[in-house]
């Protein structure tokens, strides 16, 4: 089975809600609860730098398709697109991650680690190493950016939510 263009509709969707929101709990956090730290920054750029991304890389294979009537064409620009931004944007992350001294999260690791695996799968397939469709590999690689998104934002709710003992 090959994805084809109501994926890139849907997902695109439903990112841009994912990012609006996360992006409204995060200003709701800064505006009614103390400033952000340097952590809860961070980690804040990461959902939402990643979040619109994801979206205009979706968008812009709707586009390409629209104009080409080639879905081939799409997918094979959009999983450039993925790698490019893959290769430019963690060095840069991770500059500014390793700059706060926060230690790693089991869910940062596991979000690290996803996202690297799916990225080493879509250069595979891009060049060729791989028998794996390419649509299939830009959309695993896509919602496993999409997981590592939430994943990310579920570490910034839990560094400002605290559970005290026996209080109910």
């Amino acid at each position: 089975m090959v994805a084809d263009i109501e994926f890139l509709s849907i997902y695109s969707e439903m990112v841009l809600g994912t990012v609006a929101f996360m992006a409204i709990v995060a200003t709701l956090r800064q505006t009614l609860g103390e400033a952000l730290t340097a952590y809860q920054y961070v980690i804040t750029r990461f959902f939402v730098d990643v979040g619109l991304v994801l979206v205009f890389i979706s968008v812009a294979g709707l586009g390409i398709y629209s104009v080409y009537q080639d879905m081939d064409l799409a997918w094979k620009w959009m999983s450039w697109m993925c790698l490019g931004y893959y290769a430019f944007y963690v060095p840069h992350w991770l500059k500014m991650r390793l700059k706060v001294n926060e230690p790693p999260s089991i869910t940062a690791i596991a979000v690290i680690l996803s996202t690297a695996a799916s990225s080493i799968n879509l250069a595979l397939v891009v060049f060729g190493v791989s028998n794996m469709e390419l649509s299939t590999a830009v959309v695993l690689h896509m919602v496993v950016c999409l997981g590592s998104m939430v994943g990310v934002f579920l570490i910034f709710v839990g560094s400002f939510m605290h559970f005290e003992k026996g209080k109910s």
